[in-house]
């Protein structure tokens, strides 16, 4: 084997590998984690649980300053560690789960 198919075949198993890297997840859809943990207060849609938003405004994510200013890494914080009301999630979910929820919430106003 010589040239490019030696660098193929050296390299190809490599790149596979990395490819399958990343944040660990639990496996479940991001749709699952969405209707097992973060549902029955935001809703399905984002705008929050009707019974709720009188109750706490700050569900309803699609007018949340902090959604539209795209601070991934805060959002990430609030889902793991929780803020005000919300619990965090941190100890249930894997780091990979709470990226997949904050790119979720992200595309919130797309759906």
């Amino acid at each position: 084997m010589r040239g490019p198919a030696l660098v193929a075949a050296l390299f190809l198993p490599l790149g596979a590998g990395l490819a399958a890297c990343g944040a660990p997840t639990s496996g479940l859809t991001v749709e699952q984690l969405w209707r097992e943990h973060c549902v029955s207060c935001h809703g399905a849609d984002g705008r929050g649980s009707p019974a709720r938003r009188g109750i706490e405004p700050r569900v309803d994510l699609t007018r949340s300053e902090l959604v539209a200013g795209a601070t991934r890494g805060t959002l990430y914080q609030r889902i793991a560690y929780g803020y005000a009301t919300m619990p965090g999630f941190s100890h249930k979910l894997e780091r990979g789960d709470i990226e997949m929820l904050v790119e979720w919430v992200l595309e919130l106003e797309g759906r």
